[in-house]
């Protein structure tokens, strides 16, 4: 979510196995809170001058006199990072940086709380964090700027950043399955929506750090601006069920892999994908023929601009690297621009060590050879599609649900229309206070629903009985109190809306099912807008 914003007064008045892969690191237990000697830095506040690189002061860190600093850091990896203009690594708990490419490495200091603490790093941008012995992330700020600016804060989470603090997952697959990720106005810019409309990325940033938990198939991830939790998440590909060994991201591009060397990539933010309401316009429909804005204000107030048209786009299939492989896995960008990024992923060519190198969307890949030592345990790549090998269990949720009258009052389209946050408003608050909604004779069902799906197939029945297939989309609503992930009791609240399918779309015309429930109740549009809340046995639709 955007943690950095130029509407910041207005933020605080609206209120954010069979192999060795995956590896499970055995969790120490997280103390009752981070190191305190950190409490605020400037990564809390609104986002400062653009990147400079300058070096100013780093010649004046201490030289690292030790061994085991890399030789090269080509890749991402818990150990070693890199931006722009610098690279760090951890020699057992001391952090030592230099510039990239070049130079002497020198040691970073700390904070007197996290001298000798630090267990991993990960660096996108202008930040990087560090977790320590109890999963506790600690956020340093300015790295793309000289050494004198740099600085660290133990704050994480709602509100605006300032929360107690947050961990990475106790069962978080390490050390390759979780990544900080930042977009920022000046590195990145703007982003594609479903229809590849570039938008605005505003004056501020989106911060995330995802992180591969369980048995690879779960993407949960933390926002600075979210609560601190579990139950914000990315559904994994196929489905929520593509198990995955590995996990990088930056700029919002997460690239996954199993253990086969199957990968997908999807760009995905909280902002970007539908759940942000309150400070992004989106739309279900088409906007073709409406003009891009040119920032994020005219965005979101101009309704003659093109809003952010959903579902947000879903994952998709990188071609397979033709040689060997590890789960030692990297993206990094290349902006600025929208989906300017660069995948790497650690293998070797007749015996020599290096790394396969692609363009976000280029067919190819070509490999670097570096030398030294693998970072990553060897994967079985095939040459065969081998995505649907291990997939996990499916949700056990099966939900359905009454389709409400048109003639209700309030519903999804009119929030949009009125122009109200509608992911903030559960649709079982507007039966609380009087505005409910008849049934229309319609009735959604959907088998193993999960929430953290984008899109997944259901069925509406009409009143004579009859099937007709739909899609059904979802996006997170907005939760500024901590919660479960998944389904449970308690009622989990979503947008969403429902989709006839190509094939079903054009019988409209043919079809007596289909063109009364197309006229009636999706009000001749082949996308209609819905708010969700669900919790494990029940639905509610708006």
């Amino acid at each position: 979510m955007r943690f950095r914003r130029g509407h910041l007064s207005a933020a605080v008045t609206a209120v954010a196995a069979a192999i060795v892969l995956p590896v499970l690191v055995a969790p120490a237990p997280a103390a009752a809170g981070p190191a305190t000697c950190v409490p605020f830095g400037t990564a809390q506040l609104p986002p400062g001058a653009p990147a400079t690189g300058d070096r100013t002061g780093f010649d004046d860190l201490p030289r690292h006199q030790g061994t085991g600093a890399p030789a090269e850091v080509e890749l991402r990896t818990e150990r070693m990072q890199f931006n722009k203009y610098w690279e760090f690594a951890l020699v057992g708990h001391t952090l030592i940086a230099r510039p990239r490419h070049t130079g002497t490495w020198r040691v970073v200091p700390l904070p007197s709380c996290l001298r000798g603490q630090l267990t991993a790093i990960s660096l996108d941008d202008d930040e990087m964090v560090g977790i320590d012995g109890g999963r506790w992330i600690y956020t340093m700020d300015n790295v793309t700027h000289s050494p004198r600016l740099w600085n660290w804060t133990s704050r994480f989470g709602a509100m605006l950043w300032f929360g107690d603090g947050q961990t990475l997952p106790p069962n978080t697959v390490r050390p390759h399955g979780w990544a900080l990720s930042v977009t920022s106005p000046s590195d990145n810019r703007e982003y594609l929506d479903i229809a590849g409309r570039v938008h605005p990325s505003g004056q501020a940033k989106m911060t995330m750090i995802p992180a591969l938990v369980g048995d690879g198939s779960r993407i949960v991830y933390a926002d600075p601006w979210l609560p601190n939790d579990r139950s914000y998440e990315i559904g994994s590909p196929l489905g929520g069920r593509f198990r995955s060994v590995a996990l990088s991201a930056s700029a919002s591009t997460m690239l996954v892999i199993n253990r086969y060397g199957d990968m997908f990539t999807r760009t995905f933010d909280f902002d970007s994908s539908g759940s942000d309401s309150v400070f992004f316009r989106y739309s279900w429909e088409s906007q073709d023929g409406l003009p891009s804005a040119t920032d994020l204000t005219q965005e979101t107030w101009d309704r003659s601009t093109a809003a952010v048209q959903l579902p947000a786009p879903d994952w998709k299939r990188q071609p397979k690297i033709p040689g060997e492989i590890t789960s030692a896995i990297t993206v990094i960008s290349t902006g600025p621009g929208a989906e300017r990024s660069e995948l790497r992923v650690e293998g070797r060519q007749n015996g020599e060590v290096g790394y396969w190198r692609k363009g976000l969307h280029d067919s190819t890949w070509v490999f670097v050879p570096t030398g030294g030592p693998l970072h990553g345990p060897v994967l079985d790549n095939t040459g065969q599609d081998m995505s649907a090998a291990t997939l996990a269990a499916p949700t056990p949720w099966n939900l359905s649900a009454s389709l409400p009258s048109r003639t209700a009052l309030v519903d999804g389209q009119t929030m949009i229309d009125i122009g109200l946050p509608y992911s903030v408003v559960d649709p079982r608050l507007l039966d609380q206070i009087g505005l409910s909604a008849a049934p229309s004779g319609y009735r959604l069902s959907v088998k193993h629903f999960d929430p953290a799906v984008t899109t997944r197939e259901a069925t509406v029945t009409t009143p004579d009985g009859i099937d007709i297939p739909v899609l059904l989309h979802t996006a997170d609503g907005m939760r500024m109190t901590p919660s479960q992930p998944g389904l449970t009791g308690t009622p989990r609240h979503l947008i969403g809306a429902i989709e006839l399918p190509d094939d079903v779309y054009a019988t409209r015309s043919t079809d007596p099912a289909v063109a009364a429930f197309y006229r009636g109740w999706m009000r001749e549009k082949k996308i209609a807008p819905i708010t969700l809340s669900a919790t494990s046995t029940d639905l509610v639709i708006r």
